[in-house]
């Protein structure tokens, strides 16, 4: 993505792999100082900015406050990502601490207008407020990824808050590290040079940084050991090989179609021969009417697809419009279908044009065998592909829903996670008391932890008896009391932090199945692990999924340490589910009536972790459905044909007595095979190629048996249908129309 920025192939994201045992883990976290060292200490490096990840702050000027999400970073930031700034200056946005710079967007909706610089917003935090003094206005395009803020606050101010002392350490990671190298420079060369960059200034450390080219991040940015391996590139893959198939289809049907009625214009090749045209002068003038079919195709495509646009745009979360201004555009457009119009024109135009004048006029075109066989092999192609789609369609299914409702270790129905500030943050013992007091209110804690991904984690954890080579990532979850009765955390050893124990908050540790079993390695029965203090574990809960099921189960420790918990659990029941949420926002507004009430299902939250697998789910069943369709039209096509070339057949069998249902088996008979094995083998490619996407889940269905013959069940029944339908009116026809004699 940001391919529209000048001079983006110069511009790298820094990158960690951190080696833990056999495992490398990929990240984007680097250490806050990294940006600056590397500035100074590389002359490749031009510019260089540290930044933070998106979060939501609340602004207000005057009377209206308004919940904007945006993100810190340092000054050279403007000058790496080109943004179109519409007011201000790149030089000057970012250089002091209460600078702030707003897109056009968020200028309108907190002043009315977009020339906004020399204008004060303040924020609300926590932890106080603070004024911003606006020193630039960019331009938001949202069909870029990046674009995807809506104010960018200076990192000074962000560096100088007492608890971020953690973002000038080396070992700590967080914000992202981007940069920009002089002209000219070796972007792998300066990859290799930065290696051991950050292992030469924190003793012990696992990570070997490199640079990866931003303009690629978005789609080619998943990493496996240490690979790159997968991304959004392999859905723009299989959905273009699916487009062009579909494309393909369509071009396969029209020579069938027009190879099925050839009689209709075998006399008019026949007359045009006899009156002197050349092989070639039809050539082309069945390839000109083809190219003019495809040209009107186009046309009604283009207007389809203005009109469904939106609604594309809606099922993939994607911003696209037609280019209408951009001539390259249109120089695809045509040539797309040039390529289409000659290739669903080509075989048709030589098989006709090759007709025989003699055979025309003694009425004798019946095609050869090589010529059968040919259109019989392309509605194979189209059926093997229309199974595979719906197999893909049928297992996608299953294992978004198989993620969406597996027990997760933690019961994430009816839980509510509201946003702790301002006085709800400060007095949250209180708070708890008050939701305690209404009736549908179950349990209430907090937590420093979203469960949708990695937070906070560290390779630092050691016991006795461990490998002094082997390191591991622990999630750290601190959270408050009644943690493991609100999330539905299963307790299997040990015991429960109690408020009676006020040294459970000191020197005592939960942790998950996972991390006992790693820890259990080297000592049978441990009862204490060392980060940076020893640390009793107090009690081990069976393992629970803190990401998705992409990823497999990792060890956690919980602390009970709320100190920076700022989002809140709340279990209710299910009954009066609206009516508690009116108390719970009523409740959340008499503590804190500045900030607005902001609350989340985990469940939706959760869901919301595949959002990417759900898109890949619906465009699988829009192009299953697509292809049916369009193989239906090729399967017609054949049927046609041969329907019409057993015409006089079917007229004799009617006269000696037979009924509809033997003619109707006469021309099913012929497609039974040609759908049977194109199940066969669409099954067995479906099979291969869904294995290779299930690969990507730690946590996954099996590819069972059912699913074959679901798919089959699907494509018999449509191919039936189509082929009988076009069988009956064949039969329907009289006898003595087809058997008299011209």
């Amino acid at each position: 993505m940001n391919h529209s920025f000048s001079e983006i192939d110069q511009v790298y994201r820094i990158m960690e792999h951190q080696r833990y045992g056999a495992d490398i883990f990929t990240t984007n976290s680097t250490p806050g100082v990294l940006a600056a060292a590397l500035k100074e200490e590389f002359p490749e490096v031009e510019r260089s900015a540290c930044y933070s990840w998106n979060e939501t702050q609340l602004f207000v000027v005057g009377d209206t406050r308004l919940n904007l999400s945006g993100f810190y970073a340092e000054p050279d930031y403007l000058h790496i990502m080109q943004y179109n700034l519409l007011h201000g200056s790149r030089d000057l946005a970012l250089i002091d601490p209460n600078h702030i710079v707003l897109t056009d967007e968020a200028a309108i909706k907190l002043f009315g207008k977009t020339d906004v610089i020399g204008e004060t917003v303040t924020l609300k935090e926590t932890d106080g407020e603070a004024s911003f003094l606006v020193t630039g206005v960019v331009e938001r395009n949202p069909q870029e990824v990046s674009s995807m803020f809506e104010f960018i606050i200076a990192a000074q101010f962000w560096f100088d808050k007492p608890y971020n002392a953690w973002l000038k350490h080396w070992g700590n990671n967080g914000p992202s590290t981007i940069l920009k190298l002089h002209q000219g420079s070796d972007g792998n060369a300066f990859s290799d040079k930065i290696g051991d960059f950050i292992a030469q200034r924190n003793e012990g450390s696992n990570v070997q940084l490199f640079a990866y080219p931003q303009k690629d991040l978005y789609l080619y940015g998943s990493f496996k050991d240490g690979l790159q391996q997968g991304g959004r590139i392999e859905y723009v893959r299989l959905f273009s090989i699916i487009g062009l198939f579909v494309l393909l289809i369509a071009c396969i049907n029209f020579m069938n179609l027009s190879t099925a009625k050839s009689q209709k214009r075998s006399k008019e090749v026949g007359v045009r021969k006899v009156v002197g045209a050349e092989k070639n002068q039809l050539v082309y003038q069945f390839l000109t009417e083809s190219i003019l079919i495809s040209m009107v195709a186009g046309a009604m495509a283009l207007l389809l697809v203005e009109l469904t646009l939106p609604i594309f745009n809606n099922l993939t979360g994607k911003s696209m419009v037609i280019p209408y201004a951009s001539v390259l555009f249109w120089i695809q457009f045509f040539m797309v279908l040039l390529i289409t119009g000659f290739v669903a024109g080509s075989y048709p135009a030589f098989y006709l044009s090759a007709t025989k004048v003699v055979a025309v006029f003694r009425n004798f075109t019946k095609s050869g065998g090589g010529v059968v066989a040919a259109r019989k092999g392309l509605v194979l192609f189209q059926f093997i592909l229309a199974t595979m789609l719906i197999l893909a369609t049928i297992v996608v299914f299953k294992q978004i829903n198989f993620a969406l409702n597996k027990d997760l270790g933690y019961n994430k129905d009816q839980l509510v996670q509201v946003q702790l500030e301002g006085r709800l943050f400060d007095n949250f013992d209180v708070f708890k008391e008050e939701l305690k007091q209404l009736p549908d209110v179950q349990e209430v804690t907090r937590s420093t932890h979203s469960f949708l991904g990695r937070m906070s984690n560290t390779g630092s954890v050691s016991w006795e008896g461990k490998d002094p080579d082997f390191t591991a990532l622990f999630e750290i979850i601190r959270v408050d009391y009644d943690f493991i009765e609100t999330m539905g955390l299963q307790l299997i050893k040990g015991e429960n932090y109690s408020i009676d124990r006020a040294s459970d908050s000191l020197s005592k540790v939960i942790i998950n199945k996972r991390a006992f079993e790693l820890i259990s390695q080297d000592h049978s029965d441990p009862v204490s692990l060392t980060w940076d203090d020893e640390l009793q574990i107090l009690g081990v809960v069976e393992d629970f999924h803190f990401q998705s099921f992409h990823q497999g189960m990792e060890p956690a420790i919980i602390f009970l340490d709320p100190t920076f918990a700022s989002k809140a659990y709340i279990k209710v029941s299910p009954e009066h589910m609206k009516e508690t949420l009116e108390e719970i926002k009523k409740t959340v507004e008499a503590f804190e009536p500045l900030f607005p009430f902001q609350f989340s299902f985990m469940d939706d939250s959760y869901a919301s972790m595949y959002v990417e697998d759900i898109r890949t789910r619906e465009l699988a069943k829009y192009f299953s459905i697509l292809t049916i369709l369009i193989s239906c039209l090729g399967l017609f096509g054949l049927s046609a044909h041969i329907a019409e070339q057993k015409t006089k057949e079917i007229g004799i069998r009617k006269v000696l007595g037979a009924s509809t249902l033997s003619i109707l088996h006469v021309i099913n008979k012929e497609f039974i095979m040609i759908v049977s094995i194109s199940v066969m083998i669409g099954s067995a490619l479906a099979y291969w190629l869904i294995q290779d996407w299930l690969d990507g889940y730690a946590y996954r269905i099996d590819f069972e048996w059912w699913f074959i013959p679901m798919a089959i069940g699907v494509i018999f029944t449509i191919a039936y249908v189509t082929v009988s339908l076009q069988a009956l009116k064949a039969a329907q026809v009289n006898p003595s129309t087809t058997l008299k004699s011209e």
